[in-house]
């Protein structure tokens, strides 16, 4: 296992920024807030990239609420050492998706905002990557490198 080269605590700082803010934009889409929801007529002729999308989101309510717990979900796995890096892969999958669509539909300064969070998941992600290499491409020896 290789040393650390940055504090923990810069480690904990990011884990529990990014709770926070995937958190509150979790609980917030939960209870029923942040897109359009309810009758509305809409053209991407005379509205802009963010309420298309908004009003997108918000067709069904159903679905509106179940992005809310793409963020609140992995968000509370930061909080626990052991599932840490769980929570950082699926806050970087989430986070890439909505820093892309930030930038593709062009939304205001937000956008820089969640190009931050994603690289702040993927730094999480990187902390961790012998454990996750350990887990997923190398195979450990075992007797003598004899398969059972």
């Amino acid at each position: 296992m290789r040393t650390r080269s940055v504090p923990p605590r810069l480690i904990t700082a990011v884990r529990l920024l990014l709770f926070a803010v995937f958190a509150g934009y979790g609980t917030i889409k939960l209870l029923g807030g942040q897109y359009d929801y309810g009758d509305w007529v809409i053209s991407n002729r005379t509205q802009d990239g963010t309420s298309v999308v908004w009003a997108f989101y918000g067709y069904s309510p159903v679905y509106g609420r179940f992005t809310g717990l793409y963020e609140l979900v992995p968000a509370l796995l930061l909080l626990s050492r052991r599932t840490a890096t769980l929570g950082a892969l699926a806050l970087f999958a989430v986070s890439l998706n909505i820093t892309v669509m930030d930038f593709a539909y062009g939304y205001p300064m937000v956008k820089y905002f969640s190009l931050a969070y994603t690289l702040l998941c993927l730094f999480l992600v990187a902390q961790d990557r012998d454990r996750l290499l350990a887990a997923f491409w190398h195979r450990p020896e075992r007797d003598g490198g004899k398969a059972h």
